[in-house]
């Protein structure tokens, strides 16, 4: 199962609307504020396969307004190479 961690950046005062639509993604496992640093956001995303988990990462996540970078950490023995 593919699982990666995203680190959020979000436009200012916006952070409540991003992590509403996140956690209204069915990939989306966890998605919390992070208060301190350099990112806003920090979401767990978990995927049957992966397809669906590129679809969720490039697609769903990435149309969500008000998010100014993500920094993308996917587990290493999750990658099929």
């Amino acid at each position: 199962m593919p699982v990666a961690f995203l680190l959020i950046t979000c436009n200012a005062g916006m952070h409540e609307q991003v992590l509403r639509r996140l956690n209204e993604l069915s990939e989306v496992a966890e998605a919390d504020r992070v208060y301190l640093g350099p990112y806003d956001i920090i979401v767990k995303v978990e995927t049957d396969t992966i397809e669906r988990f590129n679809k969720a990462l490039v697609s769903d996540i990435k149309s969500i307004g008000n998010i100014i970078s993500a920094v993308t950490l996917i587990k290493n023995e999750d990658l099929d190479i």
